[in-house]
C-alpha cells in the first residue's frame, strides 16, 4: 500500500520534506508500530547507500527534477562509512514520540503513542517536529 509522508517543523510554514510516497508492505495496528516500521525502513535504506562515489559525479535531468520536487538535490550517497543501528534508531524515535518531541498525524487526525490505526491507500502521514523552549528559572 502506498501512503504519503510529510515532515514539518512547528516554526516553519513549508514542510521540511515535501510529500513523498512510501510503500508499507505489512499491516500495522498501532501508531507505535508505524513509527518503528518507518524508522527501520529508513535506516535500512541509508545503510544500503553507496559510500564510495564515482570519479565523476553527475545527475540526470530526471534526477534533478525528482530532487526539486522533494526539496533536496544531491548525489544520494553516504558520507559516514559507519552503518547505523536500527534498534537504537527505533528506540530513540519511540522515546521522542512518547515524550512529545514530535506529533504524528494521519490525514489531519492526531495519532497518540499507542493509538490503534487503520491505514488505507493514499493516506497522508505527517510528522511535526516540535521545538523546545529554552529559558531560565526565575
Amino acid at each position: 500500500m502506498i501512503v504519503f509522508l510529510k515532515i514539518k517543523a512547528l516554526s516553519k510554514r513549508k514542510p521540511l520534506i515535501e510529500r513523498v510516497s512510501f510503500n508499507i508492505d505489512k499491516p500495522l495496528a498501532t501508531s507505535k508500530e508505524l513509527v518503528e516500521f518507518i524508522v527501520r525502513r529508513n535506516v535500512d535504506d541509508y545503510n544500503k547507500k553507496a559510500i564510495d562515489s564515482p570519479l565523476f559525479q553527475y545527475l540526470t535531468s530526471d534526477e534533478l527534477e525528482d530532487g526539486a520536487k522533494t526539496g533536496k538535490i544531491g548525489f544520494n550517497d553516504r558520507k559516514n562509512e559507519n552503518k547505523q543501528d536500527a534498534g537504537k534508531a527505533v528506540q530513540n524515535a519511540l522515546t521522542c514520540f512518547e515524550d512529545g518531541i514530535f506529533k504524528l498525524f494521519i490525514n489531519d487526525e492526531e495519532a497518540g503513542f499507542e493509538d490503534n490505526i487503520s491505514l488505507k491507500e493514499n493516506d497522508e502521514i505527517t510528522f511535526i517536529r516540535l521545538t523546545m523552549l529554552a529559558g531560565r528559572l526565575w
